[in-house]
């Protein structure tokens, strides 16, 4: 093995940089005795081993003269192997760098990795983990996506291989790529639906569990980072060209005036618990990067993310970490934001949560950060696990409580209602604090995990048995409904009732004061067969199966033109009930609504009469929720009884123009404009508006 010195370098940016003259190496370990930088060859071959020579605080750092961008390496750390302490050292192992932004070469599964039983393992692991590649420096994109972001976006949430593998609009070599994402066919297709931001499942280098992969299977959703910086390998042409291929489908989403935001995982690592690999953090300082219990008699993990590990956000060379990783996404990108992964751990002081100190207050005042999309999962499994609603702005919230509500509303569960209202109403006694807005929730009916909508109305139970755990992975609460019959049917009536009701959850999503979030693939009556924990099927049941003909896809369209036509300040503003039906906000009266927001609310019953508090609690109520400012009433009623119900419209003689009827296969109402009544058929809603002179 060849051997030389490196010349000192420097302590101030880590991971490797190209630099005049060569490369500068520095990474972080506080407890290390030592650092190896180790040199490959494209076969893999170990052809150089130099001891980094300065230490400048906790940052080990050397300079490479004459390297330059493409080289291959890894670290090697020395000092004590006491896991049952924390300490995982072993200069057997080749560690990824943490600061790594190109990965080359597959994660192999070998014993190599692991801590092995009964003691440790000196077989050297070089052969079998992807080796870290010195990138380049970023060169900054157009910045364009500011000119791009809306107030009122509709978010559509999907994976890059699974969104275009099975389109056959999309030449077979782009298909399940960055550069399908990229293709003049997906993107027209998005704008269809009115659709502003894609949101992408994670992009970060990510590989299998090893309980997957002794199963046959694979991380298909990949939830299971190894290096943060990285992109995955995987869904490019070239994998050295990853990261220009995935820049490319970031410009084209631009120029189409669609944002991207990219979700990412920092709340654990692929490393695992206890019993894990040894991949990177764990071996080059574990008590830094992880929680880690040392009280205990023979030490242990602190796990609340249910994937073994949890890394530690009380360090701050950890928080540098993220803040740099999120930073990097931005400058090489010019992403639009990010949703975060079990948010909650990033919050987390030991059990305490505070979204206004700390990693995320860090990450909402970071000037790189300014004005990027902040999207928080708000909880995660440890103690005091749940909070949604706790973060405060600019950070935004998956509203899992809209997804439940919805579900539970139209498929008729006793008690369901008033808390249907309170959705529809941006969720307010959630979010509204601290001057945020109903923006601030993230509604959907479904997302990648859970039911995909097809089966939420033709599934009672979950069928996960090809995820090979017996059916006991995923969430058994689904509150959906198979509607008479299990599966998928060839009954005409039974699939016209699914579709009419998948129409009337769709239509109170895009009326719901928040920010709508659709799954990819909804669109078009995509399955996934039952299966509510797709997480492993990297296959034909995990990918989304196309049907550009669906007439769901004209529906949406539809639904967006309406939420676009709708007032502004139903999406900017919490508006509350303010004056009766029978009142008509105008400018300059004394009407309540003027003095407040120029805009109102109020809750009818189909009579006409204003919904009691009472009513919210009857076991069925038809009601209708009327929205007015000083130009326009819009009447949205809700019917999701088996019968077709008679709204009295307020204001007689005034005249009502229909928008929308859900229960139309297009959205469109058979009639142009009415008055006094309107019939809303059953499991539907009806939209009218009424202009002000």
């Amino acid at each position: 093995m060849t051997s030389r010195r490196l010349e000192q370098g420097d302590a101030s940016t880590l991971g490797s940089s190209c630099i005049d003259g060569g490369v500068n190496f520095a990474v972080y370990s506080e407890r290390a005795a030592a650092i190896d930088l180790c040199l490959f060859d494209p076969s893999d071959r170990e052809v150089m081993r130099l001891p980094l020579p300065e230490r400048t605080g906790d940052v080990w750092h050397g300079f490479l003269p004459e390297a330059q961008a493409g080289l291959r390496y890894g670290f090697r750390a020395h000092g004590d192997f006491e896991p049952s302490s924390g300490l995982f050292f072993d200069p057997a192992r080749v560690l990824v760098d943490p600061y790594a932004r190109l990965l080359s070469g597959a994660y192999i599964p070998h014993p190599a990795h692991f801590v092995g039983e009964p003691g440790r393992t000196s077989v050297d692991n070089a052969l079998y983990v992807p080796k870290s590649v010195v990138t380049n420096p970023v060169t900054q994109p157009r910045n364009v996506s500011s000119s791009v972001r809306t107030n009122s976006p509709l978010i559509y949430e999907a994976h890059v291989r699974g969104l275009t593998r099975l389109c056959e609009a999309i030449p077979e070599p782009l298909r399940g790529t960055y550069a399908g994402l990229a293709h003049p066919y997906l993107i027209a297709h998005l704008k269809r639906l009115g659709v502003s931001v894609i949101e992408l499942m994670p992009v970060q280098y990510h590989i299998d569990e090893p309980h997957l992969t002794a199963l046959g299977l694979t991380n298909y959703w990949g939830y299971n980072p190894l290096a943060f910086m990285a992109p995955h390998n995987a869904y490019a042409h070239c994998a050295r060209e990853a990261m220009q291929e995935l820049a490319g489908a970031v410009r084209a989403f631009h120029d189409a005036g669609i944002e991207v935001v990219l979700d990412v995982v920092f709340n654990h690592s692929a490393e695992g618990g206890a019993q894990g690999p040894i991949l990177s953090m764990r071996g080059l300082d574990n008590l830094t990067y992880y929680r880690f219990d040392t009280q205990s008699a023979s030490g242990s993990f602190v796990d609340v993310t249910g994937c073994g590990n949890t890394l530690n956000f009380t360090h701050p060379a950890v928080e540098r970490l993220v803040l740099e990783s999120l930073r990097y996404w931005v400058q090489a990108l010019d992403v639009d934001g990010f949703r975060f992964d079990l948010a909650v751990t990033l919050g987390r002081q030991g059990d305490y949560f505070s979204a206004k100190d700390g990693l995320l207050e860090k990450i909402a005042t970071d000037p790189d950060l300014a004005g990027r999309r902040l999207i928080a999962e708000p909880w995660d499994i440890g103690p005091n696990g749940y909070q949604l609603g706790a973060f405060a702005a600019p950070w935004r919230e998956w509203n899992d409580r809209f997804r439940d509500t919805v579900r539970a509303y139209w498929r008729g569960d006793p008690g369901a209602q008033a808390d249907f209202g309170r959705r529809l109403h941006g969720s307010n006694e959630l979010f509204e604090h601290d001057g945020r807005t109903p923006a601030g929730g993230i509604n959907f009916v479904t997302a990648h995990d859970g039911f995909v909508l097809q089966d939420l109305v033709a599934y009672n139970l979950k069928h996960n048995r090809a995820n090979g755990e017996n059916n006991r992975d995923g969430h058994a609460h689904n509150l959906s409904d198979n509607m008479g019959h299990e599966g998928e049917t060839s009954d005409p009536v039974l699939q016209a009732a699914r579709e009419r009701r998948k129409r009337a959850m769709l239509t109170t999503l895009f009326l719901a004061q928040g920010t709508p979030m659709l799954l990819g693939g909804d669109e078009f009556g995509n399955s996934q067969q039952g299966n509510n924990n797709a997480y492993c099927q990297d296959g034909p049941l995990g990918w989304l199966q196309w049907n550009s003909e669906h007439e769901l896809i004209g529906f949406i369209a539809r639904l967006s033109e309406l939420r676009a036509m709708s007032n502004p300040i139903w999406r900017l503003k919490f508006v509350h009930q303010a004056w009766r039906g029978e009142d008509v906000p105008v400018p300059g009266t004394n009407n309540p609504a003027n003095t407040v927001t120029d805009a109102a609310v109020a809750w009818l019953r189909a009579d006409g009469k204003d919904l009691l508090e009472g009513d919210w609690h009857l076991p069925d109520c038809p009601f209708a929720l009327l929205r007015a400012d000083s130009t326009l009433l819009e009447m949205c009623c809700f019917n999701r009884s088996s019968e077709p119900v008679s709204f009295q419209l307020p204001l007689p003689g005034r005249q009502w123009q229909y928008q929308l009827d859900s229960s139309m296969v297009d959205g469109v109402p058979e009639l142009n404009s009415i008055e006094g009544q309107v019939l809303v058929a059953p499991q539907s809603v009806t939209v009218l508006i009424s202009r002000i002179e």
